[in-house]
């Protein structure tokens, strides 16, 4: 893929936000259960610093769009 860009619809974006949010909530969870040793902390701590990285990328994005539509 050559382009830096991708479109998708927002009812596609709707998707990819609730995803997110539920990923990053289910990561939090597991942490703050604390049962996770030393090597699994670090994945998990990983894994949701780059989904919160992801989401704060396209929230930006998002509030970018001159068109959103019926979304709030």
């Amino acid at each position: 893929m050559n382009s830096e860009n991708i479109q998708i619809s927002w009812s596609d974006c709707i998707v990819i936000f609730n995803s997110l949010i539920g990923n990053i909530e289910r990561l939090r969870a597991q942490i703050d259960a604390g049962e996770l040793d030393e090597d699994d902390l670090y994945d998990v701590e990983e894994e949701l610093n780059d989904y919160s990285m992801l989401l704060s990328r396209l929230r930006t994005k998002y509030t970018e769009c001159s068109d959103k539509g019926d979304i709030p």
